[in-house]
């Protein structure tokens, strides 16, 4: 596992959209209300979930922080090799982070490298930088993957679940796509698919972006680089919530945000959210969204905000729109993120991942 630290400070995420950030607050006085109330949200019951990733920086904390929610029971963990990291790295980085946050055994598999449609791709310098585990330290393990690709473990995984099984997608959706391409049952056996991906009624995020089109101003990262694995999904017929940049705008990671992590990292897995800020000043520049943070957090059943019915479609071809996501007519089909609640968000990333 390699152990170097990539120079990111350089790499400016740059989106679309108006977040809305939490204001910075003194010490409340004896007869002030404390901005953070003492618990933390309840959950809405236990989940089994098949996680699959891309490997990014933020993907590392939302698999820790599913890790370490206590209603949540990871199945298997799939790697989308069209995502930011490449196969090899990314079950590598994947078997060291569970073993650093110490989880149970896992069963992980790694999917196809190129997309079902067109030859997009994210910029190599966020794969570098995935591929590299964006400067995380993680120890040496004998976890070892899993024989067979993420698609046949997407399948087992299905097959064998004792109770309603969860999917959660926190990079572009060619395995799950490919599986239902495979097996068009399989949807039919989900509970539900949670997609971190999306920008209905906001700007996508993906010009401004190093290496990528300029005039892309309406696709997300994960439907654009494959918008035909993102229609297999949405017409698979299994029920659909999209944690998109609608929601996701209104929480990105404020200085304040960012100084409250340094400063009470205790657990596993909040270590892991403090190191990486060290590691990538750009995490902390107040451009960085923790986008598949929130998508754990979501599927994982706490309430952060509102979700919204839609019939929603997605542009498949090449050009200015690609994988843009927008309203259509017609029954709802998907359910997407439309408001979150920002200090719900902080609350819930910093007492999971610390363990309390």
């Amino acid at each position: 596992m390699p152990r170097r630290r990539l120079v990111a400070g350089v790499l400016a995420v740059i989106l679309a959209g108006c977040g809305t950030g939490v204001p910075t607050t003194g010490s409340p006085s004896a007869s002030s209300t404390p901005t953070v109330p003492p618990s933390l949200p309840e959950p809405s019951g236990s989940v089994t979930m098949l996680v699959d990733t891309d490997v990014a920086p933020d993907d590392l904390v939302a698999i820790a922080f599913l890790v370490s929610a206590p209603q949540v029971s990871i199945a298997a963990i799939t790697v989308s090799g069209t995502g930011e990291a490449h196969c090899d790295p990314g079950v590598a980085i994947v078997l060291g982070l569970l073993e650093r946050l110490d989880a149970p055994q896992i069963p992980v598999a790694c999917g196809r490298e190129l997309p079902l449609a067109l030859d997009h791709a994210f910029p190599d310098l966020f794969r570098d930088n995935a591929d590299h585990a964006a400067g995380l330290e993680l120890p040496d393990t004998a976890r070892q993957p899993t024989s067979g690709d993420a698609v046949e473990l997407i399948h087992a995984t299905v097959r064998g679940a004792d109770g309603p099984l969860r999917v959660l997608t926190l990079g572009p959706l060619t395995n799950l796509a490919e599986a239902f391409q495979r097996d068009p049952s399989l949807a039919a056996e989900l509970e539900s698919v949670y997609v971190m991906g999306g920008a209905v009624d906001v700007p996508g995020n993906v010009a401004g972006s190093p290496d990528a089109p300029t005039d892309n101003t309406s696709a997300e990262w994960n439907m654009y680089v494959d918008p035909a694995a993102v229609a297999v999904v949405l017409d698979a017929g299994a029920p659909v919530f999209l944690v998109s940049l609608d929601g996701i705008n209104r929480v990105p990671v404020t200085p304040a945000f960012a100084e409250r992590v340094r400063a009470s990292a205790n657990g596993p897995g909040l270590r892991v959210l403090a190191e990486l800020f060290a590691a990538n000043p750009f995490m902390t520049s107040g451009d960085y969204y923790l986008w598949d943070t929130v998508a754990a957090i979501t599927a994982a059943g706490y309430h952060i905000g509102q979700f919204t019915e839609a019939h929603l479609t997605v542009d498949v071809g090449e050009g200015p729109t690609s994988g843009a996501t927008r309203r259509g007519d017609g029954e709802p089909n998907a359910t997407f993120l439309s408001d979150a609640e920002p200090s719900t968000v902080e609350q819930l990333v910093i007492g999971v991942l610390n363990r309390e």
